[in-house]
This record gives structure tokens, sequence and C-alpha cells, in this order.
């Protein structure tokens, strides 16, 4: 009999496995971006909706979401698009609400893990800046992209301590959220997609900067943790400048980033890997037979192996995949 979890922690530790984990993650809000600060009903749908999830689809760890702090305070400005009022932007207190929280669903979550390890998601100050700046109900993320170029533009400097200051904010959040029971961090980051900022220049000055340094807080807290360089809604990124990222294991993209599992590992040195299933309505996870996701789960093992594996997807799936896709995917991959 295999213990599912100490199986876990082996790979994670890039060890020989007896089975290969798997684990896939999706939203329960309508919207990722609503404001649990104005509606916190929201929290609730998170916290239950998880539950469900849980014990329908039994993965082997789970990757909370944090539907409901998707958006940050910005505190003491008064137009998040200007760079003028944004240079007024003060660190939040430390017992501020989104700290407050966003412990307390961490315990929730932890709570319903079921003593499984457990991710909370954080962002790169980055990701967090772009957000802000579009209605998501209305503008689409790509102009997110474009007014975070902006930005940069205007004052590469004034941006810079910009996101340093925000990134202080998340190096406290990783401290409450691993405090609350939490056990490892998954950080999504992502190339801002213009070609202002989709260049080394502003990822060795800006991004990979800024980046480092909340990595470095969650690896002295944490023993593993994810790094996630997100291809969400046809975003791309050049996987080989994040090689010098050191979290423990590494997702991203394969059907949109042009490297396997496979590939990837062998890319960022060894290093555990994660993902392999597409996210899209047209990816066989979504549409395929059993017949087919179980023979796509299998081959995605035997190409990569069994040593530091993980297989889970993309990025989040979408809402209302079946579920018996998933389980379907897990048996396939435990049968390898």
């Amino acid at each position: 009999m295999v213990d599912l979890k100490k199986n876990v922690l082996r790979a994670f530790a890039n060890e020989e496995e007896e089975k290969v984990p798997v684990s896939f993650w999706r939203h329960f809000a309508k919207s990722e971006f609503t404001d649990a600060a104005t509606h916190p009903e929201i929290v609730d749908i998170n916290v239950k909706g998880h539950e469900s999830y849980i014990k329908k689809v039994s993965p082997d760890f789970i990757k909370f979401m944090t539907d409901g702090y998707f958006i940050y305070p910005f505190l003491n400005v008064k137009d998040v698009r200007q760079l003028t009022s944004l240079e007024h932007l003060k660190s939040l207190p430390k017992d501020h609400s989104w700290f407050k929280e966003q412990a307390s669903l961490a315990k929730r979550q932890v709570k319903i893990a079921n003593d499984q390890f457990t991710f909370y998601t954080i962002f790169s100050p980055l990701t967090i800046l772009k957000w802000a700046l579009i209605d998501h109900a209305k503008e689409p993320l790509t102009l997110a992209d474009k007014r975070f170029a902006d930005l940069y533009s205007e004052d590469p400097r004034a941006l810079k301590k910009i996101l340093t200051i925000i990134g202080t904010d998340l190096k406290e959040l990783v401290k409450v959220v691993l405090n609350a029971g939490i056990d490892g961090i998954y950080y999504s980051t992502q190339s801002i997609q213009d070609s202002r900022t989709d260049n080394l220049d502003f990822f060795n000055d800006i991004q990979r900067v800024i980046d480092h340094d909340v990595i470095k807080t969650i690896n002295e807290r944490a023993d593993f943790n994810v790094l996630h360089i997100c291809g969400f809604d046809g975003a791309t990124n050049h996987l080989e400048w994040y090689r010098d990222y050191q979290l423990q294991i590494i997702n991203w993209s394969t059907h949109s980033d042009g490297y396997s599992l496979a590939e990837g590992k062998k890319l960022f040195g060894d290093r555990p890997v994660l993902g392999g299933f597409g996210i899209e309505k047209t990816d066989v996870l979504y549409s395929g037979s059993k017949a087919e996701i179980q023979a796509a789960a299998k081959e995605l093992v035997n190409e990569v192996g069994k040593k530091g594996v993980i297989i889970g997807a993309d990025c989040t799936i979408q809402r209302d995949i079946p579920y018996e896709h998933l389980i379907w995917a897990i048996e396939a991959v435990h049968s390898v």
C-alpha cells in the first residue's frame, strides 16, 4: 500500500516515486476578481467549493485558490492607473484586513485538506499591479499589459519602487499564510505581454529583482514551493529566463511555451516538474473520452518518467470540466 503523502513528498524532493502524484485546481467563484472586501460571501464559496471538490476528486495534494483576494488594497493611492498617484503607495500595516482575512481563509482551507500537502497561491507584484489596471468585467487582460508597459515607459525607477512596496506586502502575506498552517507557496509570475517589457532589459532590471526578493522569503519559510510561469489566456514566456528562480517545483504551460515536461525538467536542472495537460476546452482533459484522457495521462508519465514528476495542468482548469475527467486522469497516472 503506497503512503500517498510520503509519495508526494518524494516527488517534491526529486526522488523516485511508487505512484506519480496528480492534482488539478479550479476557481469556484464566478469571477476570481470579485473583491472579498465588498463581497465577503466569496470566502464561503471558495472554502465550500474546495471542500466538495476534494471529496469528489481526491487529488494527491491541494493547491488552494485565493478568489476574493486577487484585488490588492493600494493604500494611499487614489488612481492606480496614474503613476503620480501610485508613487504615494504605502505598505499595508501588519494588522490590515487583507492579511487577517487571508490568515482566516488559509486556516479554513488547511482544515478541509485532510492532512494533505497544501499550497497557497501568491502572485508576483507585477501581476498584482497589472490586474489592478483594468476593469475585469469590461476590459481584456491584454489591455492590462499595455497599461503596465505605459507606466514602465513613463518612469522605470518609479515603477520599480512601487513594485518593491507591493513585494514587501506579499512577503508579509507569505509569512501570514504559512503561520496559518499552509505547507508551501505556489508563486505565480509571468512576462508582461508587451514588446516594451517582454525583453531582457526589463526582465533583468525589474522583474527578476522583484520576483527574487519575494522568492527569498518564500524559501526561508517553506521547504517545498512551486514556481508557476503562467501561460493563461494565451500568454507566452521565455522559460530559459527563469532558470535561476530558485523554487523547488516548476509548473508552466507545456502547450504555449514550447517545452514538454521532460524538456522542461532538463532546462531547469532536473528539478521536479508539475503539469502536462492543457486547460482549453479543445484539449483532451476537457473534451476527450475516458480512453483518450487515460492514454494521454499514461503518455505523459512514459515520456518524463517517475522521478520528481507531478502530473497536473498548464494552469487553472475550466470551471465546468466534468470531475470524472480528472478522476480518469488520476487513475491512469497512478496505474503507470
